[in-house]
């Protein structure tokens, strides 16, 4: 009783500063008098169930006199009010201060991972609900598996223009059981059965095949089971596996790992400049358009509307430059993405952060041993692009009026991981109105990667 008296004499108190002004001056003084009746009966110990009771109906009887419709108000009403407000505080948050963001893809490994996968081996168990919910919980972990619905060999069914297609799930599969959600499309047959298995759309499932399958990284040494021209993008079929499968076999297994999900600071840059080795989140939305102004002769577009993250490498009016050792030439160096070299910057190697230490470092040994372990996961940055070997490149800034016609300030941004990063070597620069902010601290999941953003 004393609870839901209490519950009455707060309603009755918003009830009567919302209407005060509007209530005749003897209604006001009754309100004020029933009120004070009230809070007296709850705060004094030795009242009776029947005392504390008869002052609730007086309030209540005031309230429906004078309340308007603010007392008639249900519950799920100031539910939804409150949600309502919490919306509109987080929006606030998101919008002016800290700003989540997942790293979709492996552009910026080892600094951040983008969705790692987890291949399954033969011999080994796989996890039950148990183990799924676990790793769904601690890695962002999704589980994925192929299982045989027919007798025969295991073929790729090639679509046209590769090894997949981009198609949609919806409902019950979509983004929150809800949303459509793009996914890359791959169709297997088994014994002339067809089995479609559908992956996240930034996700690569052709290394996983070909390493499974075959023991390479590209799935592009993989023959064709009929002849075709040389090359992957045909139509045709490749066949992954000579053993014969029966039904209920584990064909293949593998978990998705997520990506690291990180705040973003959006208020730093309100007040300080970004600056060389920020790892910074930008939007793409206008960036092919402002290097087409800029005359820059790019080797690709962006293409599309989302956040990248990289990390600045060129400040406005920096001369940026890749400079390949010449043993590397001569030693027989051949690596995937293009021939490594170290990055400059204003004619000294680029230094500020771990990644450019680790990147040039890992270059400097494969310019004396070829076969050098890399024990750091940086790979080097390769000359390509607009940074091809000794190839001065210099940042667009706002006060260039010749060259740069857009009065704005750039940006050059590039992948600590750059053999797999489409970035400003293919598709020039990012203008700083575009810059959203810097990498702030990873939240999830709970690897090594968690904490403060290098």
């Amino acid at each position: 009783m004393r609870k839901g008296a209490k519950e009455i004499l707060r309603l009755a108190q918003k009830a009567l500063f919302y209407r005060r002004d509007l209530l005749p001056d003897e209604d006001v003084e009754k309100f004020d008098k029933r009120l004070v009746g009230l809070d007296k009966a709850i705060r004094e110990k030795t009242v009776t169930t029947a005392e504390l009771e008869e002052k609730a109906k007086d309030v209540d009887e005031i309230l429906d006199k004078c309340g308007g419709d603010y007392y008639h108000k249900k519950s799920w009403v100031e539910n939804v009010e409150m949600l309502l407000v919490a919306a509109i505080v987080v929006i606030g948050i998101r919008s002016f201060f800290i700003q989540p963001f997942i790293i979709p893809t492996n552009s910026m490994y080892p600094t951040y991972n983008g969705m790692q996968p987890h291949l399954y081996e033969d011999a080994d168990e796989l996890p039950g609900i148990g183990g799924r919910v676990l790793d769904k919980l601690t890695l962002g972990a999704s589980h994925h598996r192929l299982e045989a619905e027919s007798n025969g060999e295991l073929d790729l069914v090639l679509q046209g223009n590769g090894s997949f297609r981009f198609s949609t799930e919806n409902f019950p599969n979509g983004k929150f059981f809800v949303f459509p959600s793009p996914v890359r499309e791959y169709v297997f047959e088994i014994g002339g059965k067809k089995h479609v298995l559908n992956v996240p759309s930034e996700f690569d499932l052709d290394t996983i095949l070909a390493q499974k399958f075959a023991g390479i990284d590209d799935l592009r040494g993989v023959p064709q089971i009929i002849p075709q021209p040389p090359g992957l993008y045909n139509s045709g079929r490749l066949r992954l596996s000579d053993n014969s499968f029966k039904p209920g076999d584990v064909v293949l297994a593998f978990d998705i790992l997520l990506g690291d999900a990180l705040f973003v600071d959006r208020m730093s840059y309100n007040f300080i400049r970004p600056s060389s080795g920020d790892p910074a989140v930008f939007k793409t939305k206008g960036i092919d358009e402002v290097n087409r102004q800029l005359d820059i002769p790019t080797r690709s577009s962006i293409g599309e509307d989302k956040y990248y993250i990289k990390r600045l490498v060129g400040e406005p009016g920096d001369e940026m430059e890749i400079r390949v050792p010449d043993s590397i030439f001569t030693n027989g160096t051949d690596l995937r993405g293009g021939t490594p070299g170290i990055l400059y910057r204003n004619g000294k190697p680029i230094e500020g952060v771990d990644a450019f230490r680790m990147n040039r470092e890992r270059v400097e040994n494969l310019a004396q041993n070829s076969q050098a372990e890399n024990t750091t996961k940086y790979p080097g940055y390769r000359a390509d692009g607009l940074l091809s070997n000794k190839s001065p490149l210099r940042v667009p800034k706002k006060t260039d009026r010749t060259s740069n016609p857009t009065g704005q300030n750039f940006y050059l941004a590039m992948g600590d991981n750059s053999p797999n990063s489409l970035d400003g070597r293919m598709w020039g620069f990012v203008p700083e109105q575009q810059i959203v902010g810097r990498a702030l601290f990873v939240y999830y999941p709970f690897t090594k990667h968690w904490g403060l953003s290098k």
